[in-house]
């Protein structure tokens, strides 16, 4: 009996020494085409095959099992398998782990709707306002995507069918995920117009995960991928699985096959005619072509890469330039409408120094807007939300107004303003758009002033049927040559150190540039060192055809307002300031205001007085919005007179508020005799 006892227990041993040992393995069950479950309920993919190849190489016991990512990281963790398949390894140590070499490198890549557009890159992201990407949502790929433009907006997914399907929108710029698995199930949905763009970033090695318990493991592991990609049973491997997904929307690839194909045949038939001797040179030859062709390419990469560089650092340069331009222009009129308004509040200062500071603080006032509204047409240009609005233009009531405005500031200065007036000769009526025009004068005429410390300042001008051509010239202290290109430019001013002693935002020229090409104008310069400046402009007649000419319009004369007292006025402003000065100044007409700070407020205040004549109404209030106001009072009241008041400067805003039921619109600050003019054209 004790002789078999021991005889079981050597055979057991000797099994235990000779029998292969088993493993478990565990893979994602939803990551083709690296692994997946097919259609038939089996286990299928290229770290599959992968595995089978080292199993067969060693004869090895390793069970192959498969779940969500989440629970086999769980289950090695408890020590329940041994390794998982398709890991991405960071490059840093780990204490509990241990990871092959690569098994394959994935990337991520932009996809794009070859239906709505015909490349896609990093540089054409870059250059879009306000791209739209969908992708999953994942800190790294939302800080890539950042990295390139920071304005990008995003649709997040979490799935490839879900990618695909939101990239068929046209307003979606591209797509940003793992490139393989894209075009496996973009071929899998049948989405042949899914294409890849050329870049691939975010490069990471995918490969076994291995407990730290299984040394052993990890060298089988480790040895069968030295081996299967050294007897090409890897290539085979991953011909199967990942070469027909690997690829570039441009479809060079394919081309490039066909090219190794007929190299090879080519190649055959010269070692077959001319011998082993022969095929070599054209060996070394096609080498040193290749190598000569890549050299050449990196060359012309490291040229692009220096340049973009330079372009950027530029471009950031400009834009803190502006930054601070911008910073000082605005706390600059803030310092003197803050520290006037103190020593107002202060001291009991005479009638003429009350008077002085106050003029000051308009004075501050006025430049503050005129820089915020430098910033918000330039905006709106860059934005693509400016539009030109054509329309019959009075070319000489123009420059003479623009005349009277500025003669006082010249007198100031000690310069003389000169208008030139060469000639005006025209059968046909002249349009244009009359807000770009003046602004395009203004500015120009502005610059040359600021820029003058003595001499003159002379606008000449000539009108035909076809343009109107004008210049504005100054004494002023010139345009270097070599900035002359540049102060058209956003950012860029032609020589700071001179230009920080006058006041500006430095957007003017910018402006003048872009209206004047809105306008299908052409704008020049010439100009001399301590000698002056020449701005010359050229703005085409817009004119329609005659059956389209608009019929004139009689108007009457402009008097004085004719607004009878004791009119009821609804002031809906939530702003205390804002109803204040409203207040102080409707006080002039006699007027009983009554005051809402809700939308809500101002109905039941009109249910309340029903005789009320005017209602300003600010677009913007809590509770209820001015405009829904607006809405829900022309339901019961057609008659009143409502004037909205708005900080809002866009083109369309002004549609929107008479399509909501206003009968006038007037923008913040809100000018005393404008408001007074509409008043008295409401009620009268």
């Amino acid at each position: 009996m004790k002789k078999r006892t021991f005889l079981i227990f050597v055979f057991l041993l000797f099994l235990s020494f000779f029998a292969p040992a088993q493993y478990e393995v565990m893979v994602s069950n939803d990551y083709p085409p690296y692994n997946y479950i097919n259609e038939k309920g089996e286990l299928e993919g290229f770290n599959i095959d992968i595995l089978n190849a080292i199993r067969k190489l060693y004869n090895v016991k390793i069970n192959v099992k498969s779940a969500d990512w989440k629970t086999a990281n769980d289950l090695l963790k408890e020590g329940k398998i041994q390794a998982i398949a398709g890991t991405h390894y960071y490059g840093i140590p780990d204490e509990k782990y241990n990871y092959t070499r690569s098994v394959i490198r994935t990337s991520h890549c932009f996809l794009y709707n070859d239906k709505f557009r015909n490349k896609i890159s990093s540089d054409i992201i870059r250059t879009e306002p306000q791209p739209l990407i969908v992708l999953w949502k994942n800190d790294v790929l939302i800080r890539y995507i950042h990295s390139i433009n920071p304005t990008a907006r995003f649709i997040y997914v979490d799935n490839y069918e879900d990618l695909l399907n939101e990239l068929e929108r046209n307003d979606v710029t591209c797509a940003f995920s793992q490139k393989i698995s894209s075009m496996y199930y973009a071929a899998k949905m049948n989405r042949a117009h899914i294409l890849t763009g050329n870049e691939e970033v975010l490069d990471r090695n995918m490969g076994f995960k291995i407990s730290k318990d299984e040394p052993e493991l990890t060298k089988i592991l480790n040895n069968g991928l030295e081996v299967i990609m050294s007897n090409g049973e890897y290539k085979k491997i991953y011909d199967r699985w990942i070469e027909g997904y690997n690829t570039r929307g441009n479809g060079w690839k394919h081309l490039v096959r066909y090219f190794i194909l007929a190299g090879i045949l080519v190649s055959g038939v010269i070692l077959i005619l001319l011998g082993f001797n022969y095929m070599l040179r054209i060996r070394v030859k096609n080498k040193t072509r290749d190598l000569q062709h890549q050299l050449e390419l990196n060359t012309t990469i490291t040229k692009e890469l220096e340049k973009q560089k330079l372009k950027a650092e530029e471009s950031d340069r400009m834009k803190s330039a502006f930054l601070a331009n911008m910073s000082h222009e605005i706390r600059t009129p803030m310092n003197g409408i803050i520290g006037f308004t103190e020593l107002l509040k202060s001291h009991d200062y005479s009638t003429d120094e009350q008077k002085n500071f106050i003029d000051i603080i308009q004075q501050s006032g006025d430049r503050m807007l005129t820089t915020i509204n430098n910033i918000i047409d330039i905006s709106k240009v860059d934005s693509g939300l400016e539009s030109i609005h054509i329309k019959e233009t009075n070319i000489e009531k123009i420059i003479s107004e623009l005349f009277m405005f500025f003669e006082l500031e010249a007198k100031r200065k000690g310069i003389k303003l000169l208008i030139e007036k060469k000639e005006v000769n025209t059968v046909r009526t002249f349009y244009s758009d009359n807000y770009k025009l003046n602004s395009v004068l203004t500015n120009l005429i502005k610059n040359a002033l600021k820029f003058t410390l003595s001499g003159y300042v002379k606008i000449g001008y000539t009108v035909t049927d076809d343009s109107f051509s004008f210049y504005v010239s100054d004494t002023g202290i010139g345009i270097e040559e070599e900035k002359q290109e540049l102060i058209f430019n956003h950012f860029v001013q032609a020589n700071p150190s001179i230009s920080s002693r006058f006041e500006g935002s430095g957007l003017g020229l910018s402006i003048c540039y872009e209206y004047t090409k809105m306008l299908n104008g052409e704008i020049r310069l010439e100009s001399e060192i301590n000698k002056g400046s020449t701005f010359f402009v050229t703005i085409p007649n817009h004119a329609q055809p005659e059956s389209l000419k608009p019929k004139p319009v009689v108007t009457a004369k402009k008097g004085i307002p004719v607004i009878p007292a004791g009119l009821k006025i609804i002031v809906a402003e939530d702003d205390k300031s804002s109803f204040f000065y409203l207040k102080y100044i409707l006080e002039e007409l006699s007027a009983e205001i009554f005051h809402a700070t809700t939308g809500f407020e101002a109905i039941e205040l009109l249910e309340k007085h029903p005789d009320t004549a005017v209602i300003l109404m600010d677009s913007k209030m809590p509770e209820l919005d001015g405009m829904e106001a607006v809405k829900r009072i022309r339901k019961f009241n057609s008659e009143i007179f409502i004037i909205a008041q708005t900080a809002y400067v866009l083109d369309d805003y002004k549609a929107k508020t008479i399509a909501a039921g206003c009968n006038g619109f007037i923008e913040k600050p809100i000018n005393k005799n404008k408001l007074f003019d509409m008043i008295s054209s409401g009620i009268n």
